[in-house]
């Protein structure tokens, strides 16, 4: 009998006993026989305790089986036998123990019958008293999830076990039944209380209260929050609804604002409590409340708000004002305006001028009209006929082939093993039961034509997997987003179809500017899915996919939410919307202010509210809200406005965007507030505006106003955190005109720039360094740079880890061996190695530990870095290299010192930003390289690759190649020679391995310029080298082509550049990308084909860099006879590296996504580790425990990373057997796809030939192919 069956039975009584057996407590007969079998697993721990427990349950007798249930010797075991009664997460834990799951479902399918059964109203109060009490003494609290109520124990454990555990628990079909629980309501729980003398609205701070949960949990309570009993409950008791906010945390707030909110009953009858709510001291619990005003009448809701305007705190005034500043300005000016002539607290009369200024602008707005939406296409209903069964026909045959491949390997696998596997073939077993039948009516799903219970049966079973395979039925050029939405129905967990893979592939085959929001409206409309799904396309944030605010044409999204204005309320806090289920994504604020920026202007309706969030406390929401804003009427005029804020990060934020939108009105305003401004951040801000304005601030930049600034500054608190930072060891610096800088100036713009937090700087700090000489801003910057790198890279030296190591080893030696004589014998092989450890080995570990720790961070004092920028190009380059290199750990300052950088004009170090964004382990530090580069290119009007070749660092070479090196009345001279290496020469034009030691009359001081300038020059010709061949090979592979005459202007003539171009086959295309001829520059300029002719470029043409695989086997043969012959050394090979004959497609014309045809040539880690690094290829990052089984080589310009895989290794690496595995290309710009990897036929012809190149080679560092290396292998 399941526990439904129970349940009916023991509420009509079973046999007719009503009040059941004497001294039972109105329970019935069979309600007695429920609790009989929820007791009886309690045998398992003690003979008799079933009965003890029963007998306390329905009679009050044996109240000492209590203390016999806290004294079990096994306290987690009667809890466990009892299914962990106090749960309200997840199913029941048995601990991998079938005996212990056994009993718990014997308990818990009989309790969850027995609270089904009781009515409403039941009078069986005492037994449920006494059944909470035996349920926490067996349970002991280590199963009990207490969301924060001031309840006791048992009335908790009682509630959590009825309304979760005894229906979430292990079986799918009693999940959701708390519905049909009559019962257990608020109502119940205070007549619980009652019996117990207790207060009786404790109950709704038990049904409320969930500060103690997550997020995820507090749904696990939800049946009690949305009873229609709660309503009744609290309206009957008006004060204990008003005092209710009082006893609640910020969350339980949160959670009676939603339940006011959504209840019509509610609304009306405790608008006073909503209100208050509103007004909260808690920013969460106002802006959980706020939407929800939205549901009053407008007088109701003008009511409370003027009400509390007049008679609130001040924290609720201030709340008052907020909420009146979002209403249209017809209903809310007037009272706002009146607030304000008799408001006397001055925060509060800052805030009515703001709230009316937002208004104003709301006025100006409504005079911009949109123009009419552009028109769009409906997306047609094809249906999908024999071409897409076959294709479902033939998923349903791989689908049951490949699950039985998997189940005999399962079946193979658990020959001589004591714990046998029988997933897969549970799995194969379902799987064949999935039937030709069944695929055509995935069909009729496709098309309509199915039912909705049909639907949802296919869905939830194998046809679902079935149909995933390879995507080839999504593939269809008929399939379209109806099918699709047809097939998916409405998405749970607050998603949308947008983020699907299926959809997202159909999108990616639409011509540019032909889907529309409003045509999938339609879909969606058509297939029975709700818009708001439409609406989250573009209203909540996924990680893996670009929205639709992102990928669609602005024309294709704002109609849409301007027919449907509701959910940009909603998601930025004006309205509520009753959301179906119980959704884990809200509309998000941030893109809702995404789409409006789409708009061609912003609709007066939101102005006033992306006003407030454009200068208000959310930073991330800043901007996109100054987006939205940029080009409506009178922004700048309500901008101004706020220069007089009280909060200084206000006027601070308003001076910033004043400058962005050039609102050169505003210059009275900045040159008033900066008169009155005593905060350095905010003078800082408005001397940046009026300089970004056009003003001339030299005024205030004058050695006399600075010095008189600097000494006011440091008399102030300076940051905690700059303590450390050695002011007398900057050093003494000059003005541009030659006259000394006051040290305590220095001092300042230390300080200051660590306030402003600002690694890249401000305009502010490049007008006060513009005011020194090249050489102070430069050993200033180097001063900053070494202080912070030095400070943040501190660790104890070898006399401190010496002394830890003394102290700590032997209490290690110790431990060890407490472990080892304390463990079981048969456990002792677990703990034996590290007990056998001499005390030399571990006083070695701990010494290498201590040596490991930082003494300290620096990255609190980033702001410091904006000077570091004017240090000596090489210099920065120095420090950058070498911090990535040693501590790439430290994210947080590799950004932060890549800020600073990019900051810097030098082309050596853009040059590094450059390589750092094509290449880097860390693909956050390689994100974050790309968008400083991309922003720089933009501001230079630029791209990325221009940005590249038109900042290539020359060495200090001139036009000819040579850097003159004087020493006396000699000049020695630095070239690249024909090794493509530097080499110094003497001044008879003859190659010198050094500088001679100067004579008696060379002048000492410009021999030891000379010395270094010679060595940085070197230095930096190898780096220009390495970098320029680096990116010479990556353009190879990607392809990329340049304009004839950028080509020649920017690599052809550059000293060193123009070098390696001659080393190199060019070839000349057209635009569509056809060779139309071949060349290579030589010494003297000219351009010579492979037989030595001259070459003429043709006109309007562009270059890319040759290769084997884009010319035939003759032209690639003639460039290798043409090297040869004039004895030149490829830069790299391009010529002998061919076309892989690997195929593109299957039997059965699938796209070939990978080459394994080296699969299980063996060697060892360390062996393939030393080949894949001397390609260039670095170790994919660890999964869990530190293994690791592919190595990879970015190719950004492409977008592909080339993943080479092998059996794998652990960090920190050990040499152990490995075996090479398969090639494939990653598509990097494909976020979170299921499947990554690109079809052959779609990498770049010379990457594919070179990456097959580089699989082949390693393969070469193999001892060949060993046909049991699976066997071999550690993973």
């Amino acid at each position: 009998m399941g526990w439904q069956d129970m349940a009916g039975d023991a509420a009509a009584g079973g046999t007719g006993i009503t009040n059941g057996p004497p001294g039972t407590d109105g329970l019935t007969q069979a309600q007695h026989g429920l609790l009989r079998e929820t007791m009886e697993p309690l045998e398992m721990a003690r003979a008799g305790l079933s009965d003890r427990a029963l007998a306390f349950i329905t009679q009050g007798t044996h109240e000492s089986v209590l203390q016999e249930l806290q004294a079990l010797q096994a306290p987690l075991a009667a809890g466990q036998l009892l299914g962990q009664p106090g749960r309200l997460y997840a199913t029941f834990d048995a601990g991998g123990d079938p005996a212990m799951a056994a009993a718990a479902d014997r308990s818990l399918v009989p309790r969850a019958a027995f609270y089904a059964s009781l009515p409403d109203g039941t009078t069986a109060l005492a037994p449920l008293v006494r059944l909470g009490k035996v349920l926490a003494a067996a349970d002991r609290g280590l199963s009990l999830l207490r969301p924060g109520a001031p309840v006791p124990n048992w009335l908790q454990y009682l509630v959590n076990d009825a309304v979760f555990a005894t229906i979430q628990w292990r079986y799918p079909e009693v999940r959701g039944l708390a519905k049909d629980r009559a019962a257990w309501t608020v109502e119940l729980v205070a007549r619980l209380l009652a019996h117990e003398g207790m207060d009786e609205d404790l109950a709704l701070q038990l049904v409320f209260e969930c500060k103690a949960l997550e997020s995820y949990q507090q749904a696990s309570l939800a049946g009690l929050v949305q009873s229609p009993a709660v309503a009744g409950f609290l309206l009957a008791r008006p004060e204990s609804a008003r005092t209710l906010p009082r006893k609640l945390s910020a969350s339980g707030r949160m959670q009676l604002a939603a339940r006011i909110g959504k209840d019509a009953q509610l609304l009306t009858g405790l608008a006073h409590v909503l209100m208050a709510l509103a007004a909260d001291s808690a920013k969460a619990v106002r802006e959980a409340a706020a939407p929800h005003l939205a549901g009053m009448s407008e007088a109701e809701h003008l009511d409370v708000l003027r009400s509390l305007l007049q008679h609130g705190d001040t924290k609720q005034r201030g709340q008052a004002i907020e909420l009146l500043g979002r209403l249209s300005a017809q209903v809310s000016r007037g009272i706002l305006a009146t607030a304000l002539e008799r408001e006397t607290s001055k925060p509060l009369q800052q805030a009515l001028r703001d709230a009316l200024a937002r208004l104003d602008a709301a006025q100006d707005a409504q005079e911009m009209t949109l123009p009419e939406p552009p028109a769009w296409t409906p997306i047609p209903d094809t249906l999908l006929g024999g071409d897409a069964l076959a294709v479902l026909l033939a998923n349903r045959a791989q689908w049951i082939e490949d699950t039985r491949l998997l189940a005999q390997e399962e079946i193979d696998q658990n020959e001589g093993r004591v714990q046998k596997d029988f997933w897969y073939q549970q799995a194969l077993a379902r799987a064949s039961r999935l039937s030709e039948d069944d695929m055509h009516m995935v069909l009729a799903v496709f098309n309509g034509q199915a039912s909705a219970q049909d639907a949802e049966r296919l869905r939830s079973g194998d046809a679902a997997k079935a149909l995933a395979l390879g995507q080839r039925i999504h593939a269809l050029p008929a399939f379209g987003p109806l099918h699709l939405l047809r097939w998916r129905g409405p998405c749970p967990h607050g998603r949308s179809f947008w983020y699907d893979e299926a959809f997202q592939d159909w999108l990616a085959r639409q011509p540019q500017g032909t889907v529309d929001l409003r045509a999938l409206a339609d879909v969606a409309q058509r297939a029975g899915v709700p818009l708001v799904e439409v609406a989250r396309s573009a209203l909540i944030s996924d990680w893996n996919h670009s929205s639709a605010s992102e990928l669609l044409a602005p024309g294709c999204v704002w109609p849409f939410f301007m027919e449907h204005p509701g959910f940009i309320d909603e998601a930025l806090g004006l309205s509520h919307r009753a959301k179906e289920g119980a959704p884990y994504k809200e509309l998000e604020p941030g893109r809702a202010l995404k789409t409006l920026a789409l708009f061609p202007c912003i609709p007066a309706r939101w102005l006033p509210r992306a006003l407030e969030l454009a200068l208000g406390d959310a930073r991330a929401l800043r901007s996109q809200a100054q987006d939205a804003l940029r080009g409506a009427p009178g922004i700048g005029r309500a901008v101004a406005g706020a220069l007089a804020h009280t909060q200084h990060e206000v006027r601070t934020e308003a001076a910033a965007w004043l400058a962005q939108l050039q609102y050169a009105e505003a210059i009275p305003a900045l040159r008033t507030a900066l008169e009155k401004e005593s905060r350095e951040t905010a003078r800082a801000a408005f001397l940046s505006a009026l300089e970004a304005l056009g003003e001339d601030i030299s005024a205030w930049l004058s050695p006399s106003i600075l010095l008189a600034e600097a000494r006011k500054g440091l008399k102030a608190k300076p940051p905690a955190g700059l303590a450390w930072f050695a002011m007398d060891a900057l050093p003494a610096a000059r003005w541009e005109q030659g006259t000394p800088v006051e040290p305590e100036i220095l001092q300042w713009w230390v300080t200051l720039a660590c306030k402003l937090k600002e690694p890249a700087g401000n305009a502010l700090l490049t007008h006060y360094a513009a005011r020194l000489d090249l050489p102070s801003r430069q050993a200033l910057g180097s001063c900053v740079l070494h202080q912070f790198v030095g400070h943040d890279t501190r660790r104890p030296t070898l006399a401190q880890a010496t002394a830890h190591a003394q102290v700590e080893a032997p209490l290690r030696q110790q431990q060890y061996a407490r472990a080892y004589h304390g463990a079981a014998e048969q456990n002792r092989p677990f703990y034996e190695a590290d007990y056998r450890r001499t005390l030399e080995q571990l006083l070695e570990e701990c010494k290498r530990e201590k040596l490991a720790e930082y003494l300290g961070t620096a990255i609190g004092e980033k702001g410091m870095l904006a000077w570091a920028s004017h240090a000596p190009g090489h210099d920065i380059v120095d420090v950058l290299r070498q911090y990535m290199r040693d501590y790439p750990q430290r994210r947080a300052q590799i950004e932060a010192l890549l800020e600073a950088a990019a900051a810097s004009d030098d082309p050596a170090v853009l040059q590094l930003l450059l390589g750092v964004s094509r290449s880097h382990r860390a693909a956050s530090i390689q994100e974050k390289a790309l968008a400083l580069v991309q922003e720089i290119a933009r501001h230079r009007g630029w791209t990325p690759d221009e940005l590249a070749d038109r900042t290539i660092p020359s060495a200090g070479l001139d036009d000819t190649g040579s850097l003159a090196l004087p020493l006396g009345d000699r000049v020695f001279t630095l070239v690249l020679g024909p090794g493509m290496a530097p080499e110094l020469r003497n001044p008879d034009g003859k190659v010198a391995m050094a500088l001679p030691e100067p004579r008696q009359d060379d002048d000492p001081g410009q021999a030891k310029e000379t010395r270094a300038l010679l060595s940085q020059s070197r230095k930096a010709l190898k780096e220009v080298v390495e970098q320029q061949t680096a990116r010479l090979f990556e353009a190879m592979c990607t392809g990329r082509s340049w304009p004839v005459a950028g080509w020649s202007e920017y690599l052809h003539r550059h000293p060193v550049a123009g070098r390696l171009v001659q080393r190199l086959v060019w070839l000349n295309i057209d635009s569509q990308g056809t060779v139309l001829q071949s060349f290579r520059p030589v010494e003297d300029g000219s351009l010579l084909d492979a037989e030595d002719r001259q070459v003429d470029l043709a006109g309007g043409s562009l270059l890319r860099l040759g290769h084997a695989a884009l010319v035939d086997a003759a032209t690639a043969d003639a460039w290798l006879r043409h090297f040869e012959d004039y004895r030149v050394s490829p830069l790299f090979a391009q010529m002998s590296r061919r076309t892989p004959a690997v195929a593109l497609a299957d039997a059965t014309g699938r796209a070939v996504h990978g080459i394994r045809d080296r699969l299980g040539w063996t060697s060892d880690s360390l062996t393939l580790r030393n080949a894949f690094t001397r390609r260039g290829y670095q170790r994919a990052p660890a999964e869990e425990g530190g293994l690791f089984t592919a190595y990879t080589r970015n190719f950004a310009g492409a977008g592909v990373r080339v993943v080479i895989d092998f059996s794998g290794n652990v960090l920190p690496e050990k040499n152990v057997p490995a075996a090479l595995k398969g090639l494939w290309f990653e598509n990097t710009r494909a976020r979170g796809r299921s499947n990554p990897a690109l079809p052959l036929a779609s990498v770049p012809p010379v990457l594919l030939a070179e990456a097959y190149a580089d699989y082949l080679a390693v393969a070469q560092a193999c001892t060949g192919f060993d046909a049991d290396w699976e066997k071999k292998m550690p993973w």
